[in-house]
């Protein structure tokens, strides 16, 4: 491991002796102080790679602390220690992009743990540092246009669209992908008793689990909508594959719940459940809108029905279309967690004609019916 440098600020005398010693036996170059005043003035014109501190300090409080030393060290990642773990607290320790939020009291294996994220995500940093600048030395007008279209379009399309040297045709290309969309179970409810910034808290705290699963198994945000989400997996060899990947991701999806509601429970905030529904089809990847604003998605059979069936599905549960099942014949018992899929009794779907076959997707996983 790369020698770091970390400012260690915290009023607590025996804590700060045997964090410091800690880290000091970590490998690390160390710079303790008892309050931000002091730990500032020592750290003067120094670069380091780590901030650790308490939240509520004598004068300077930690998020000011943490603050001042971006000022000086852009790349710093900071980690917030605090008895206190208000939703507050929580939301400005976000606007700094802090690494952790350390509840006290909290265990040597706990905040070994946390080091190991902290070090993590500087490298990872660091790296990403590396990777930008070589860019700007090399490509430079490349990334100014892939950055601009990063901010509206995934970045398979991104990468599609720098490939080709063409913006995505408003008639589009139609091709059979996977369809998910993924909303937080009685939101309506969720607004009527809590204030805005809860809210915001908790639907990105959704969308930064979801995030995750999405890039694991290779799918593209469509679009954001309000409390949920719509992902299409199309990116992959076959069809199959895609509807694997879909249904992978739905499962693995519902199993970060118990994960993200003990990151609310932190907080005191309700938990959630979420509902699901996944389809395959025929979709035309295109551009929408006016001259003015456009904006990519996919439209198709197999977008309407993935929406329909998410909104059937109960809490905690994942649909599945028939046509997606029929693409999984071979891949089902490859998809881990999952344990079956449960024909339900043909439903009358508004929009179509006939009864529609449904799944319900039964895994391994624990969750709350959040009813």
């Amino acid at each position: 491991m790369t020698l770091m440098k970390v400012l260690l600020v915290e009023d607590e005398q025996s804590m700060l002796f045997t964090l410091s010693n800690l880290l000091k036996h970590r490998g690390y170059e160390v710079i303790a102080a008892d309050s931000a005043e002091k730990g500032l003035e020592e750290l003067g014109d120094d670069q380091v790679d780590l901030v650790i501190s308490d939240l509520r300090l004598p004068g300077m409080d930690g998020i000011s602390l943490i603050t001042e030393v971006r000022e000086r060290c852009e790349d710093v990642v900071p980690i917030i220690i605090s008895a206190y773990g208000t939703l507050g607290n929580a939301i400005d320790a976000l606007k700094l992009s802090v690494c952790d939020f350390l509840r006290k009291p909290f265990d040597l294996s706990t905040f070994e743990e946390t080091l190991s994220r902290a070090e993590q995500r500087r490298n990872q940093l660091l790296a990403y540092k590396k990777y930008v600048l070589d860019l700007k030395e090399n490509l430079l007008g490349e990334e100014r246009r892939r950055t601009m279209l990063s901010r509206f379009v995934s970045k398979h399309v991104v990468d599609r669209i720098m490939s080709s040297g063409e913006l995505p045709a408003r008639a589009g290309q139609t091709q059979k992908v996977s369809v998910l969309f993924a909303d937080i179970s009685d939101f309506t409810g969720l607004s009527e008793k809590l204030d805005q910034k809860s809210l915001v808290f908790i639907v990105n705290t959704f969308y930064a689990a979801l995030e995750s699963v999405m890039v694991q198994y290779g799918g593209s945000l469509d679009k954001f909508m309000g409390d949920g989400i719509m992902m299409v997996f199309g990116n992959s060899t076959t069809a199959q594959e895609n509807a694997s990947h879909a249904l992978e991701a739905a499962v693995q999806i519902q199993g970060k719940m118990d994960e993200i509601r003990r990151e609310l429970q932190r907080f005191e905030l309700p938990e959630i459940s979420i509902h699901i529904g996944v389809c395959t089809g025929m979709a035309t990847a295109c551009s929408i809108g006016t001259e003015k604003r456009l904006a990519y998605t996919h439209i198709g059979d197999a977008v309407n029905l993935a929406k329909r069936l998410q909104d059937l599905a109960g809490p905690g549960e994942v649909l599945v279309s028939e046509a997606t099942v029929s693409e999984l014949a071979d891949y089902v018992d490859s998809i881990p967690g999952l344990v079956g899929l449960h024909p339900l009794q043909p439903l009358v779907i508004k929009g179509r004609k006939g009864q529609v076959v449904v799944y319900r997707a039964e895994f391994a996983i624990s969750h709350s019916n959040g009813k």
